[in-house]
């Protein structure tokens, strides 16, 4: 009985239920604690999103910039090198070319280029079939000085600029005849370019389509 009563005025007691409460108040704020501490490993454990190709700042694609395109000559533009101005008027073909009596026969075919050339520069240029080359298919073809001085020679045998070594002084012009000894195919092919030149060393250049 008396251990009955030891044990009944324990749970009487006010003190021992203070006890009880602080204990398990504290048990269960720890355990709060905990869930907080696995709460946020979980967040920190998240991966990021990803965001999508829609939200994101769409960055502009650099401006590409306009090539300037150079501009191209043909037959009966006035094209400038240098000093030096050009102009193709016309261009023929022959087997031959000269006065009647004693003509130039050609290896091939003749092509026969119809142009003038005026002289800016302030001092005298000397004038040579050498001043033109013909490009065609990557290859580069020669002007036949033979064939331009007889292209250049009347009936009467007199021949006017010649294209051979002729002296131009400045502010003037010639204009005559260069010409090209060729292959039939060649010769009949579209893509065929006049290249002219500043001199007889050829610093600059501009080439002249013959279409």
């Amino acid at each position: 009985m008396a251990k009955e009563k030891a044990k009944r005025s324990i749970f009487k007691r006010w003190w021992f239920w203070v006890i009880v409460v602080i204990l398990v108040a504290a048990i269960g704020s720890n355990g709060s604690e905990e869930e907080k501490k696995d709460t946020a490993q979980q967040a920190t454990a998240q991966p990021k999103e990803e965001k999508s190709p829609a939200t994101e700042t769409k960055q502009e694609a650099p401006k590409e910039e306009k090539k300037e395109e150079k501009k191209g000559f043909g037959i009966g533009d006035t094209v400038k090198v240098g000093d030096m101005v050009y102009t193709v008027n016309s261009k023929t073909t022959a087997t031959s070319v000269g006065p009647s009596a004693l003509p130039t026969e050609a290896k091939g075919k003749f092509l026969v280029i119809d142009l003038k050339v005026k002289n800016n520069s302030d001092k005298s240029v000397t004038v040579d079939s050498s001043f033109f080359k013909l490009k065609h298919d990557g290859k580069t073809f020669e002007a036949d000085a033979a064939g331009s001085m007889s292209a250049n020679q009347g009936e009467d045998g007199n021949i006017k600029n010649s294209f051979f070594l002729e002296q131009l002084n400045p502010d003037l012009e010639m204009g005559g005849k260069i010409v090209f000894d060729l292959s039939p195919e060649t010769v009949d092919a579209s893509d065929l370019q006049l290249q002219v030149q500043t001199g007889a060393f050829g610093t600059e250049t501009e080439l002249i389509n013959l279409k």
